[in-house]
């Protein structure tokens, strides 16, 4: 609230109007009002730039300015000094603009009585302070959103970092072991390590901390994935065919982990003995909000008598798992090419995760016995 009497800046070049209203001013308890009078917008810029200035009653025909070119002029050197508008003009479309430059409210001429200008004074000035508070508060949110998506780059990046150590502890690890079963299932370990990493570094790369670009990921991910089985880049083919779609970090790392178990398995087991053939992944939004990931190969194909549902091996039961996590299903067809479809919603699922946790839930697999040997294309 104010402690001292409201100094008006009254911008009107006509003396008639401008006697009314010092006549409707006086009206009200001495002190109570302080009326500077100028003429033309020069004057009206010249008494703004020395400040103390409570509220600008402005005219918009001028002799130096006419229109909301008055307004703009005024509001550019006194932006937060409430600004209401005289007119003797009843163009909406002048009304209108006049709010949209700035104003706080606008009085026709002709229509203004002594209750009707203190008061309108009064809610401009009301409305004025609560825009700058508004425009001060958005000003502190919008830092300290930028705070946080520094700290949450931050987290991505050492995270990611975290996860690249341990893979490269798993590559050195390997490189000390003689048992090609357990060189294979450290290489795994490593690719589902990697695969989380990845998806840490696309979100460090990206404008939004929440959700993952998960086209980036998987054209990133899927040759990266290829070439840590050393295979000759002219002997199988690569083929990634993805939609534009964004998932929640929640989301991206299950189904980047299944992107991996697939892959693995196509190229651990479809190409024995050199052979050549291809992999393609497809990543799809459908118009019912699920999405779709499809993994297949042209390679020899899944065993005779393959129980899918009932295989005991870590990767197919990481999918299962995982798809079930997602919220959805999996399914396969092993007629030429082998194929394997997980569909699962896009939006409307509840995760598993706890508020603000980041990561995947460590699904519970049947109990194993040792180090499985993988002798044909049924599992990552």
């Amino acid at each position: 609230m104010m402690t001292h009497a409201l100094r008006i800046l009254l911008v009107e070049d006509n003396p008639g109007d401008a006697r009314l209203l010092e006549d409707m001013l006086a009206a009200d308890p001495p002190d109570c009002y302080q009326l500077t009078h100028v003429l033309c917008l020069g004057e009206a810029l010249n008494h703004l730039a020395k400040g103390g200035v409570d509220i600008i009653l402005l005219d918009l025909g001028l002799p130096d300015g006419e229109g909301l070119e008055n307004v703009r002029k005024v509001r550019d050197l006194a932006p937060h000094v409430p600004l209401m508008v005289l007119t003797g003009w009843t163009d909406e479309e002048i009304v209108t603009g006049s709010m949209l430059e700035g104003a706080q409210d606008y009085l026709i001429k002709g229509q203004v009585e002594n209750r009707t200008l203190a008061r309108a004074m009064r809610q401009a000035i009301e409305r004025s302070s609560l825009l700058t508070k508004a425009a001060s508060t958005n000003v502190e949110l919008q830092e300290r959103i930028r705070e946080k998506d520094i700290l949450l780059s931050e987290i991505h990046h050492r995270v990611k970092n975290s996860l690249q150590v341990v893979s490269s502890l798993l590559s050195l690890e390997s490189n000390l072991i003689q048992d090609p079963i357990v060189v294979e299932r450290l290489r795994n370990t490593q690719n589902r390590v990697r695969a989380m990493a990845f998806i840490h570094q696309t979100l460090y790369q990206s404008k939004d901390f929440a959700r993952v670009d998960f086209r980036s990921f998987l054209q990133s991910f899927a040759p990266t994935l290829v070439q840590s089985f050393s295979i000759h880049p002219e002997r199988i083919t690569l083929h990634v065919e993805v939609d534009e779609v964004a998932l929640p970090i929640d989301g991206a790392i299950p189904c980047a982990l299944i992107v991996n178990e697939l892959i693995s398995n196509a190229l651990e087991h479809a190409f024995p003995g050199g052979r050549s053939g291809s992999v393609s992944v497809f990543f799809r939004q459908g118009s019912d909000n699920l999405a779709t990931l499809r993994v297949e190969d042209d390679g020899i194909g899944l065993p005779a008598g393959f129980d899918f549902e009932q295989s005991k091996t870590l990767g197919i039961q990481l999918v299962h798992l995982l798809a079930g996590q997602l919220g959805g299903g999996v399914h396969f067809d092993q007629a030429g090419p082998t194929r394997f479809v997980v569909t699962f919603p896009l939006k409307g699922r509840e995760s598993k995760m706890g508020a603000g946790e980041i990561g995947v839930n460590v699904p519970e697999l049947a109990p194993r016995s040792g180090f499985e040997s993988m002798s044909s294309h049924c599992s990552a």
